[in-house]
């Protein structure tokens, strides 16, 4: 179990192998947590039937016996994640160990990753049936990494049955700890590359598109890796962007023209390709993605221009290019920053939706902007979340700053419960318009009251600000709100660092004071009026 504080956390130890008593009695076991995690191995839970199938792969009756086992403890965990209002983080089994196991041996090692892969896929499609979804954590994975041998300690297996050497508690607790942080921390959202010497190996405005080097043969292949990675990121919601100080007509040059680049314009979200200080022009993109700094990871391979960044913008990430090419493709990995990224459809729709406002910007260039808001096309769909929804949903409580009153974050588990419950009502909004599709960009939650409800949560992406949507929202909760009887419905405004933009978002739209510091009241009889550019469409 780990509570947050607000130094360290603390940590809680359940007694070994209790796994099942937990479960079956949520309510007396780690009551103040934040976050429970599970972690299990095979061999502890089911050691009987792990020695039949490893004695004779033949018994049948052994292995379905075990798989169906491991199925129950992912159902009673899953009902656990239902019972709880509490993070949950539940671990895939490693691969059993001890026992006199021939690690070297395929004739042992074949026949027992199958039965662990079968025991981890039974576990988890019971595990999946909760609506209150766990985040798993791979312990098999870091067994892997490690080596099986490596991450095993005998004398301690046999003393007192616990398996890990110093290197696997080390990759487990660090691991563990990034995969919790992640669950409700910031992330990053924007890779802002260097080119020359980072993107490929030599100079283009001295060596020319000839001289450089990516491609299939090594140093080449060390760029090329790099830039498939960073295509992955891309591919799973990350920004990148172009920070380089060049001619941009060689940069061009290279993107179109060059056959060892993976990467190509259509990646790209934000460039700045020019003889600019690079602090400088990290502040101008963030502007120009509407995101803070400390959502940015920076790489170059220069010394100076690595410091200039972390001097003038300590809140920026910065890696530099490693001296040995062949170090180069991991770099991202090794540093753990993009780890246990949670990738919604809107995350992989990113770029193309930068780009998308790009075209918006454009277009509004040539004409007024209530010529261009009623040009767009504006289409606002509201609706109950459903459980398909919780993961962005979740997402969003987190990761938005700007337009947010309350900024009341939560987790999978907390949102699943509040779509479950009865008293609450979690309404989604997504926005698309000539130019595409802003994805799902806005959350409400509404607090059933008698005659008074309440607006819990009211965020929305920045992405659609400006266009009349949050008065569409406000207009669409009051009268969702009088459908059910409400009389008149209390917001709330909690200030912060960063979302100063709302705090006149009630009484711009009517509101007055509620009686209270940040409260503010509206008879639900005095809805606002939805702007005429725009259609809402409830589903």
């Amino acid at each position: 179990m780990i509570a947050s504080g607000i130094a360290a956390p603390a940590i809680e130890f359940a007694d070994y192998n209790q796994i099942s008593q937990i479960c079956l009695a949520p309510g007396s076991h780690f009551a103040d947590a934040d976050v429970v995690v599970f972690l299990w191995r095979i061999e502890d839970l089911f050691e009987e039937l792990v020695l039949h199938c490893l004695s004779d792969p033949s018994d049948i009756a052994s292995r379905t016996q075990l798989l169906e086992a491991a199925g129950q403890l992912g159902a009673l965990i899953a009902g656990y994640c239902t019972d709880v209002d509490k993070a949950v983080v539940v671990s895939t089994p490693p691969l059993p160990v001890g026992y006199g196991i021939d690690h070297l041996d395929s004739s042992s090692t074949v026949p027992l990753r199958a039965l662990r892969q079968d025991v981890e896929a039974s576990f988890s499609a019971r595990l999946a049936a909760s609506p209150s979804p766990a985040t798993l954590f791979d312990l098999c994975g870091i067994q892997s990494a490690l080596g099986v041998q490596t991450a095993f300690d005998a004398p301690k297996w046999l003393l007192y049955h616990q398996p890990f050497g110093v290197d696997m508690w080390f990759g487990l607790g660090s691991s563990l700890g990034q995969s919790i942080a992640a669950l409700s921390g910031p992330q990053p959202k924007v890779l802002a590359l260097d080119c020359d010497n980072t993107l490929w190996g030599g100079i283009i405005g001295e060596d020319g598109i000839g001289g450089i080097e990516i491609g299939q043969s090594f140093p080449g292949s060390a760029f090329r890796e790099f830039q498939l990675m960073a295509q992955r990121l891309k591919q799973q919601g990350v920004l990148l962007a172009i920070v380089s100080k060049n001619n941009a007509g060689d940069v061009d040059e290279v993107f179109d023209n060059h056959d060892g680049m993976v990467l190509r314009s259509e990646d790209v979200a934000a460039w700045r390709v020019n003889w600019e200080p690079k602090p400088d022009n990290l502040i101008s993109i963030a502007d120009e993605l509407n995101l803070g700094l400390d959502s940015f990871v920076f790489v170059d391979d220069s010394d100076h221009e690595i410091a200039a960044v972390r001097a003038q913008l300590p809140e920026v990430a910065c890696l530099q290019v490693p001296e040995d090419p062949a170090d180069f493709p991991a770099l991202i990995a090794d540093s753990g920053l993009f780890r246990f990224r949670r990738t919604s459809d809107e995350d992989r729709q990113r770029t193309a939706m930068m780009l998308e406002a790009k075209q918006r910007a454009t277009a509004t260039q040539s004409m007024s902007k209530q010529d261009f808001l009623a040009s767009l096309d504006l289409q606002v769909d509201i609706f109950a979340a459903g459980q398909e929804h919780i993961g962005r949903v979740a997402q969003l409580t987190n990761k938005t700053n700007q337009f947010n009153l309350t900024t009341i974050r939560r987790t999978d588990a907390d949102i699943a419960k509040l779509v479950d419950a009865t008293d609450r009502h979690v309404l989604a909004l997504r926005v698309s318009d000539r130019f595409g599709d802003y994805g799902l960009v806005g959350v409400a939650i509404l607090a059933e009251g008698d005659a008074v409800w309440e607006i819990d949560t009211l965020l929305m992406s920045c992405r659609v600000l400006g266009r009349g949507v949050e008065t569409a929202m406000i207009s669409f909760l009051m009268g969702f709100a009088s459908e059910r009887g409400a009389e008149s419905i209390i917001g709330r405004y909690s200030p912060t660092a960063k979302n100063g933009q709302v705090a006149g978002l009630f009484h711009d739209h009517g509101f007055v004071n509620g009686g209270e510091a940040g409260a503010f009241i509206l008879a639900t009889s005095d809805i606002p009026d939805v702007p005429l550019h725009l259609t809402v469409n409830a589903c």
